[in-house]
């Protein structure tokens, strides 16, 4: 098998489970993994807010700076607000940014780059709340940072669109795939005791050696190819089924 992965650790914020954090983080380190951590700069979100602010938040996150970990922008406040804009990714009808004025969603991404300036952490990926932007967030993100590096989209390998490098997103947990790099999306603010267990069995196991990170993966000028747009069209009708089947 040719399929390289990737995993990304979403929501990291001041108020997150930190125990959780704190096992994912040895089980990657044990393995040599350098995943991508989306940091929420100005967590506003009731659903995050799990423990009491932890003022050595920042120390943390430039700790996995050091450890190699690729640092991710994730948002603004992480609040959203239900939408009918044309998103780029039709997951949810919810987002942060989709929908509002580009001027609006340039403000709020100036907000949240000036965060982790303040706290001297340089984020070079964007990571958008539940998926959900629109090609203004793209225009947002151009025009007030110089991240041009998104960890989103469906395809089977980094591609190139709208001015940025793509990173695609497909998984939430492993899956065996035959070609292709496969990011694993996992929320350590959720996961069980059982789930890290399993991520750790599965990065010694069937996995082994074929995680990398973002600094391994060279961006080619490629556009998104035929089979990639086939996968696409099979990916949203697994998950158009899969979210009827949630109704």
């Amino acid at each position: 098998m040719s399929a390289r992965y990737l995993i990304r650790l979403d929501d990291a914020c001041d108020t997150m489970r930190r125990d959780n954090w704190s096992r994912v983080e040895e089980v990657l380190q044990a393995h040599g993994v350098q995943p991508i951590a989306a940091v929420i700069p100005d967590n506003r979100d009731p659903s995050l807010q799990l423990e009491p602010p932890d003022p050595g938040f920042w120390d943390k996150v430039a700790g996995w700076v050091r450890k190699g970990w690729s640092v991710a922008l994730h948002g603004h406040t992480h609040l959203m607000r239900p939408t009918d804009a044309r998103l780029v990714l039709p997951f949810y009808s919810r987002s942060e940014f989709g929908g509002l004025p580009l001027s609006l969603q340039c403000e709020k991404i100036r907000a949240a780059w000036s965060i982790f300036g303040a706290h001297g952490v340089d984020p070079r990926i964007w990571v958008a709340p539940a998926h959900s932007f629109d090609l203004d967030t793209l225009r947002a993100v151009h025009l007030e940072t110089p991240i041009r590096l998104i960890s989103d989209g469906i395809a089977c390998d980094t591609f190139r669109a709208h001015g940025f490098d793509w990173i695609p997103q497909q998984l939430w947990s492993f899956a065996e795939r035959p070609f292709g790099l496969w990011t694993v999306c996992l929320h350590p603010n959720t996961m069980r005791a059982a789930d890290i267990d399993a991520l750790d069995r599965s990065l010694g196991g069937r996995y082994r050696g074929r995680v990398v990170g973002v600094a391994d993966l060279p961006m080619r000028a490629r556009r998104r190819s035929v089979r990639d747009r086939l996968f696409e069209i099979y990916f949203w009708r697994r998950w158009r089924r899969a979210a009827r089947r949630r109704q």
